[in-house]
């Protein structure tokens, strides 16, 4: 009798524990963007897991691709510039934004130096994607420093004309054989740009935005499904994961190639910690950076309102903890 009474016992434990536990068998999709946002998240694809939940890492080709992906529910976690999570949210699209992972990875290279941007004037100068986050900021940098500019492909006495090319991998020939002179792409492709094609970084742009602002530049970020933000445990366990990653990149940089590889990058450049110091991947919650986003997503607000949705998101964009 003493035997089956600890046997019902211990049947009723075993099964308030299992009641107890997060799923552990549901599976979440989490999509970045091929490049430096990919690695703001290049720890939990290592593991493969957060708080219980099987993470299927998938790395698509860019910032439409993540919107548009995000916008029909296809992805839980997502990376992106922080302005499109914006304007998803004032869109109608239920996310919430987690945390602020990249401050600025944009740089401009080119075979000549340049002192200053006046030396631009006269000259033209590729960017990767037209109405995006690297042409935007230029283009407001442009403008608070009392540049003139104009889109075309031949250089015009007196201002800066812009060109465009759909991504980095269309630029670096254009570079290398002397068809374009400057150009401005985000890390890791500068550096696998300044290599290949025998360029040098000649322009930090997050250095020439805080000359502006006074602020660091809060390029992209992650976003969670609102249905996945009411999970508490899963959340702290992916601030955990995202808090670490900056030094889990560092310690392991030698093994990020294989891993994002492994998930869809293009990307073969081979990482070391100078480079993804470059990448600028930090870790600010949502709360922490609120004031920092907001003074940003004014700055493009009052430049372009359509690039955030034409208005400031509400409070219901930050995760709180």
């Amino acid at each position: 009798m003493k035997k089956f009474l600890a046997l019902i016992l211990c049947v009723m434990a075993l099964t308030f524990a299992a009641s107890c536990e997060p799923v552990s068998n549901e599976k979440l999709t989490m999509m970045a963007p091929d490049g430096a946002p990919a690695l703001a998240v290049a720890k939990i694809m290592n593991d493969g897991t957060v708080g219980g939940r099987s993470i299927d890492a998938q790395i698509v080709s860019g910032a439409d691709e993540i919107a548009a992906k995000t916008r029909a529910g296809e992805a839980d976690i997502s990376v992106m510039p922080i302005n499109i999570a914006a304007k998803l949210y004032n869109a109608g699209v239920d996310i919430k934004l987690v945390s602020v992972n990249v401050e600025g990875c944009l740089y401009m290279v080119g075979k000549t130096p340049v002192a200053s941007l006046n030396d631009l004037v006269g000259k033209v100068v590729y960017n990767i994607g037209e109405g995006g986050t690297p042409d935007l900021t230029f283009r407001y940098i442009l403008q608070q420093n009392g540049i003139e500019y104009e889109l075309g492909e031949t250089a015009v006495e007196g201002k800066v004309v812009l060109n465009y090319v759909a991504a980095a991998s269309t630029l670096i020939p254009l570079l290398k054989k002397g068809d374009a002179e400057y150009g401005i792409m985000g890390e890791p492709a500068v550096t696998n740009c300044n290599a290949a094609a025998g360029t040098t970084t000649v322009l930090n742009i997050q250095d020439e935005w805080k000359k502006i602002t006074g602020e660091d530049y809060t390029q992209a970020g992650v976003v969670v499904k609102a249905e996945r933000a009411n999970d508490s445990t899963f959340m702290r366990a992916l601030n955990k994961a995202l808090s670490q990653n900056e030094q889990w990149c560092k310690n392991n940089a030698a093994d990020i190639k294989e891993i994002i590889t492994s998930k869809g990058s293009s990307l073969t450049v081979n990482f070391d910690e100078d480079l993804i110091t470059r990448c600028n991947i930090h870790y600010s919650s949502a709360d922490d950076a609120k004031a920092n986003v907001e003074k940003y997503l004014n700055v493009l607000l009052s430049f372009d309102p359509s690039t955030i949705g034409g208005k400031l998101p509400d409070d219901g964009f930050y995760y709180g903890k």
